[in-house]
């Protein structure tokens, strides 16, 4: 089977684009937590009322994350991708609504940029694992 063509790019550098890739997702994951938590307690949408099941109902299936995502996991960011669709199909409805919140939209965007900086992360830290794997073989 032929390995896919990786364009030229050195192990480190694409493991640097890898790091700061996770560090955004970090940073909009922890700021996607706050939010939640203030869309949930404060800032809640006419005719809801905060309560305690509704914010763990939005807040442990992100936290079920966080062992895999800081050990930089793969397969933990690429299930990420997915949970966060959920995340991200939640916040559109609420971000079109007519009683929608400024927040509803930082909502969006910030389930687009964890979706993307997750998926950035996994492709570039498997190309700059292949390219160091590459260099040692030729060795």
């Amino acid at each position: 089977m032929r390995e896919p063509k990786i364009p030229d790019a050195s192990a480190e550098s694409l493991q640097a684009k890898a790091d700061l890739a996770w560090r955004v997702l970090l940073v909009c994951f922890v700021i996607e937590l706050v939010v939640l938590t203030l869309t949930t307690w404060w800032l809640h949408q006419e005719g809801r009322q905060p309560s305690l099941t509704i914010w763990l109902v939005r807040i442990v299936p992100l936290l079920v994350f966080v062992p895999g995502m800081l050990k930089r996991n793969p397969r933990s960011l690429a299930w990420l991708c997915f949970v966060i669709l959920m995340y991200f199909m939640i916040a559109v409805t609420e971000a079109m609504s007519p009683l929608r919140l400024w927040i509803n939209h930082i909502e969006v965007a910030l389930s687009v940029v964890i979706f993307l900086s997750a998926m950035m992360t996994i492709r570039w830290q498997a190309q700059a694992e292949r390219k160091r794997r590459a260099v040692i073989r030729q060795e």
